[in-house]
């Protein structure tokens, strides 16, 4: 909740206060962190949040509602476990997932082009199979 400041107190304070609002070296402005407590992302992203400005306490209805001059919105809220899991991890995957993919395409071109890659050796003296075959 915002902080309550009384009319007179205020005036009392905008009175001290003129000459830094003016030049802008203080703002009159007020923040406000609210913790909503299980809010949580689902498979539909929240598209929409509706923020309702009451009257103060100190007004009859329908008068006292503050001017705005300005103002931002900052929404966390936590996904859930699955897409948590991967957001933490997703460098870890993306980094194991292209090791895989190289060692596996490494694999398939050692099968299929091993006699082009790898050639025999061959002895100095020659092969007996090739003496065995010449007589």
């Amino acid at each position: 909740m915002l902080q309550f400041k009384s009319e007179p107190i205020r005036h009392l304070l905008t009175f001290l206060q003129v000459a830094p609002i003016l030049t802008g070296y203080i703002s009159e402005s007020q923040i406000l962190n609210l913790k909503i407590r299980g809010l949580k992302e689902g498979e539909v992203p929240t598209a929409c949040l509706r923020v309702v400005i009451e009257q103060r306490a100190e007004y009859r209805p329908g008068a006292g509602i503050p001017e705005i001059y300005n103002a931002f919105l900052i929404l966390e809220s936590e996904l859930p476990l699955f897409k948590r899991i991967v957001w933490h991890w997703k460098k870890t995957i993306f980094v194991w997932v292209s090791i895989t993919t190289f060692i596996m395409e490494l694999l398939v071109a050692l099968i299929c082009c091993r006699p082009t890659l790898i050639p025999r050796a061959r002895s100095a003296g020659g092969s007996t199979q090739n003496e065995a075959l010449q007589r």
